[in-house]
């Protein structure tokens, strides 16, 4: 199943622009905020070299503090800093995350981001969830509503995950992914007919239904006793870890490294159909960050279709942050100038549900 936004690239007198991102993650000042492949070797049988060579992973952040929401309104804030805008002039806002069961999840989160930034009243504020992949659902809602609601003008879209809090540290094949941050964008409409801002959207999936050995699908929760981690109170330990029964992260890496390789790819073609654009048009693909491994055989695919730009990732440092990870990426491509003013490049995420979406963009 699937589905695709209209192409921007028409006489409507208006184009819609994706704005750079704001961002949090757990500052790298604080030892404790960050798990390297070494603090790793001492919770759980394994190795850097294991780490790395499977994963292309270093190390990932952890936030002890702060929750979903709260994450994400940080990377808010810094959106509307850098932007230069008053909460006051957003129309709606969207907060895209996976299911927490450590969170207040109702009413919803987004809800809180407007309350805490005092946005204006009527607001409308949403929730949205699509594995990994949420965080490209969510700008894909924002840019359909501008197309379609002519009295809006600016929409926040938010991706925040603590999926380290949902990690079972004795489960050496998914604690070694994970990491915590949030990303936000803005995704505003402006006057003009100018071949700039979302060009195109594109979403797909295919349902997870496991086998008989995964019931409840390849990559789902389950509720069991796992282990969890903390700061140590003795200064010569960093983590310690305690057990807690709740529900975990699972996942049949193999079934779901086979969906996300063709998943990338396919996302890609699927959102440069109909625009009049190539692989070879592009300058650079930010995917969500999930597996080195899965970004390789993708760019190799590509390259064979004459692809020749970027792909950039920076999972090394931040691991797995999920509706997050795009928009952490991003930012840095930007700050790096793989992004600039002209450039045409994809935003691209596969994730739990299954799921998959891309957005083909003009900067």
């Amino acid at each position: 199943m699937m589905g695709e936004g209209i192409s921007g690239e028409t006489k409507e007198g208006f184009y819609i622009r994706l704005s750079r991102p704001g961002v949090y993650v757990p500052s790298a000042k604080d030892p404790r905020n960050v798990i390297t492949n070494y603090d790793l070797e001492k919770i759980v049988d394994t190795s850097d070299e294991w780490v790395t060579s499977r994963t292309g992973m270093k190390e990932r952040r952890i936030s002890h503090d702060k929750g979903v929401k709260e994450m994400g309104l940080l990377a808010a804030k810094d959106l509307l800093n850098k932007e230069l805008i008053d909460s006051e002039q957003i129309d709606e806002i969207i907060f895209s995350t996976n299911r927490h069961s450590n969170e207040h999840e109702f009413p919803n989160h987004a809800s809180y981001v407007a309350r805490e930034l005092e946005a204006r009243e009527g607001i409308p504020c949403q929730d949205q969830a699509a594995g990994c992949t949420g965080l490209i659902y969510a700008i894909r809602t924002a840019y359909n509503t501008l197309r379609a609601e002519k009295d809006k003008d600016k929409i926040l879209v938010i991706g925040s995950e603590r999926l380290t809090d949902m990690t079972d540290y004795s489960d050496r094949s998914t604690c070694v992914l994970f990491g915590d941050g949030a990303g936000a964008f803005l995704v505003e409409r402006f006057p003009g007919d100018v071949k700039k801002g979302i060009i195109k959207t594109f979403v797909g999936g295919a349902p997870d239904k496991g086998n008989s050995e995964w019931p409840n699908g390849f990559l789902s929760l389950e509720h069991k006793l796992g282990k969890k981690i903390k700061p140590s109170e003795d200064p010569d330990k960093k983590f310690d870890l305690y057990e807690k029964k709740q529900n975990y992260l699972v996942m049949n890496g193999k079934e779901v490294f086979k969906f996300a390789t063709v998943a990338m790819k396919e996302a890609i073609h699927k959102v440069l159909e109909g625009t009049g654009y190539e692989v070879k048009d592009l300058d650079a693909i930010i995917p969500h960050g999930a597996n080195i491994r899965i970004t390789d055989a993708a760019k190799k695919g590509l390259e064979q279709k004459g692809f020749k730009g970027v792909v950039y990732t920076n999972l090394e440092r931040y691991g797995n942050t999920s509706t997050a990870s795009i928009a952490i990426a991003h930012d840095e491509a930007i700050e790096k100038e793989i992004i600039k003013k002209g450039s045409l490049y994809i935003i691209v995420g596969f994730g739990a549900g299954l799921t998959d979406g891309a957005i083909l963009v003009r900067h």
